[in-house]
């Protein structure tokens, strides 16, 4: 795990480094970024000893600024960080982080071995993940294997609720021709099912798809079926003019959408 040495974005207008003169302020600044990615990477909780000052170049005027300004407290020959624990990790967190990697990895180098179920330390480990669980309670997010899990069931939902277009070869099943057949005395199915076929494939997008084509149809004869007053002739005792093709899917598409369909 790689140690940090955190500088905030606001460090460079601090009160304690404006004090510093212009003249020495990148030197100073300079060296105090040296000594604390150095304390971070040894995590050394601040602490620079006065061996390590020589090593990076210290100069003794900016060493002193340094502390002259309140950026470091001096302690013998080492040098200290002021409120390093308010802003950096201590040793004892960055320790602790480490040993909680290590068994993750651990747990998973034990998955990929095919050895399942315990951390080297004794507790519950998840197969897949290699994350702890407390022994003796199943982690409530793993999946019931006797059922599809939730993304299984919504894509299986989303797939059937996509729905088609019909296509110019579309036919409906001997049964469904029976029954309008009996449904629908008289009418035209043959040619009433033209007119469906070329009105459904020359709609655009989405108005086009449907889910159950076989309902839809069925629910276009019988629409027809009901415009022709259940095959009755007209009000006057007479049968009116036969409408055209084109009349019949203008006067069903009204119909399909008053109903949203």
């Amino acid at each position: 795990m790689v140690a940090w040495f955190r500088v905030d974005d606001q460090f460079g207008t601090n009160p304690k480094v404006m004090q510093i003169p212009r003249a020495e302020r990148h030197a100073c600044l300079g060296l105090w970024l040296q000594a604390g990615v150095w304390s971070a990477q040894h995590l050394t909780d601040g602490r620079i000893p006065g061996y390590m000052l020589e090593e990076l170049g210290a100069e003794v005027s900016h060493r002193d600024r340094l502390v002259t300004v309140g950026l470091w407290q001096e302690d013998g020959d080492d040098i200290v960080f002021n409120d390093w624990a308010d802003y950096q990790p201590s040793r004892a967190d960055v320790m602790a982080n480490r040993e909680k990697e290590r068994r993750r990895k651990e747990a998973y180098r034990l998955k990929k071995a095919g050895i399942t179920g315990q951390s080297p330390d004794g507790t519950q480990t998840d197969e897949d993940t290699g994350r702890q669980r407390v022994s003796g309670h199943p982690d409530p997010t793993r999946p019931d294997p006797a059922r599809p899990t939730k993304e299984v069931a919504n894509a299986t939902s989303t797939r059937k609720a996509r729905g088609a277009r019909i296509t110019s070869d579309w036919m409906p099943d001997s049964g469904l021709i029976q029954q309008m057949q009996s449904e629908c005395p008289g009418l035209d199915l043959e040619s009433e099912h033209k007119v469906f076929v070329d009105y459904w494939i020359a709609q655009p997008g989405q108005k086009g798809v449907k889910l159950d084509w076989a309902a839809t149809w069925r629910n276009w004869m019988r629409r027809k079926f009901g415009e022709r007053g259940g095959g009755a002739v007209g009000a006057r005792g007479q049968s009116g003019p036969k409408p055209t093709a084109g009349d019949r899917a203008r006067a069903i598409a009204d119909e399909f959408r008053k109903e949203g369909l």
